[in-house]
């Protein structure tokens, strides 16, 4: 297993923690709910983000 795929799995991992934390936020709702709704779901985003982003360079250095 390489160094990327290591990445890609830890990154893919925290975006689901961030997409579970979203949903329990969501199904607490109130006003804290509504405060940190746009905060996780931007982590959420920028998780996955990320992963694609390593998805892409492990698949790039496969080609050499």
């Amino acid at each position: 297993m390489s160094f990327m795929t290591v990445f890609v799995l830890i990154a893919a991992l925290f975006a689901a923690i961030s997409l579970f934390n979203g949903v329990v936020s969501m199904a607490h709702g109130g006003a804290p709910d509504q405060e940190s709704s746009h905060w996780l779901m931007l982590k959420r985003v920028g998780w996955q983000g990320l992963a694609l982003l390593f998805m892409v360079l492990a698949l790039l250095s496969n080609l050499q």
